[in-house]
Formats: C-alpha cells, structure tokens, sequence
C-alpha cells in the first residue's frame, strides 16, 4: 500500500514542514512525559533491583514512583501464576509490604513458598524455607481466634460460618490479629474450590 506522508501530514498537523512537525512532537512529549499508554519493560537487573528494594522495606507505590510506572505493572513481573496444581495463592502481608507468597495446592497438600524480606519474624514461616503441610495448617490455625474460646460460636455466626475451619476463618478475616499489623491478601485460581472439595470428602 503507497501512502502519500506529506499528503498525511498535512491533513493530520496542517503542515508538511520538518521544523513545524519536530515542534508539534516536542509539544506532545512535554504534555505526555509519562508515554502514558505505553507499558514500562524492565530488564532482569530491573526485577532484581526491585525485588531487593521490596526486601529492604520499600512498599508497592513507592517503587512503583521510582521506575515511574504503577503498582499493576510491577506486580506482573514480580508475581508469575503458580505452577500447575497450585490454585491459591496468599500473600502475607505487614501493613503495605509484601513478606511471603504460599502458592498451595489442596489436592496434593503441598505448598510453595517465595519469602520477599530478610526479616524472620514478618516470614510466615520464620526460618524454615521449606514447610510442610502441616506447617501450613499451624499458620493459618495462629492467624485465628482459638476453636477453644468462650464465644466462639458466636464469632463463627458474625462472620457467617457453621463450623470452625481455618482457611475459611482467614479468609474472612484476613488473618488479621491484635498483636501484629500482619495480614494475608488471597488469589484464587480456576479449579480451586473444587479441589479443596474433593480433598475434604
């Protein structure tokens, strides 16, 4: 297809003047410093610096506002979906800072875990860097009111469930306790509450 430029041009920017079109694409790059549209691509020195400014304590927003780019794009990079079989993922979190990622995978009951501070007491599993399943079930047990308190039953009816189960208690709650500023984010993933099912039958 042979298209006529200076014809465009013309009906586009009323000039086919070098001088006057270089002027007009200042003006734009001015009003548009952001190349807003267009998504940022890091390198793989990118991924790795912003991985250790997170372990170091920056948050989400503030990288983001170094690489002038949003939270979106850098979680894209940073949080590839889990391998197949892992159909929830959760993210502890302490206030605004992301510490562990636990991809888990109910059928098989096995979890992976990707720690994102260097701090072992905001880990969800402290030292241990490879927990079992039972690991699992110990943290999502601490991060509820114990089965065993007085008003108990009536905890379980505020937030609208018959039994005390504690991936669901989190689930509502968010994990979130009176002791610490920890919390957990969730990500479920297609297939998961069918095979949590079938793991419980």
């Amino acid at each position: 297809m042979n298209v006529d430029y200076r014809k465009l041009c013309l009906e586009l920017f009323g000039t086919d003047d070098v001088d006057e079109l270089t002027k007009i694409a200042q003006i734009y790059r001015e009003k548009n410093p952001r190349k807003a549209g267009r998504k940022k691509k890091f390198t793989t020195e990118d991924v790795q610096t912003i991985r250790s400014l997170l372990e170091n304590g920056m948050t989400m927003q503030e990288v983001a506002k170094r690489f002038n780019t949003s939270r979106q794009v850098i979680g894209k990079y940073l949080n590839e979906k889990p391998a197949e079989g892992y159909t929830l993922r959760m993210t502890y979190m302490y206030q605004q800072h992301p510490c562990t990622i636990i991809d888990v995978d109910f059928l098989n009951q096995r979890i992976m875990v990707q720690n994102k501070t260097k701090d072992m007491l905001h880990r969800a599993f402290g030292v241990v860097e490879h927990p079992t399943w039972d690991d699992f079930e110990t943290f999502l047990k601490e991060r509820c009111f114990p089965a065993t308190r007085g008003n108990a039953k009536e905890i379980l009816k505020q937030l609208q469930l018959t039994s005390y189960d504690p991936l669901q208690i989190v689930e509502k709650t968010r994990g979130r306790m009176a002791e610490d500023d920890m919390w957990l984010k969730f990500h479920y993933y297609p297939m998961e509450r069918a095979a949590y099912g079938q793991n419980q039958s």
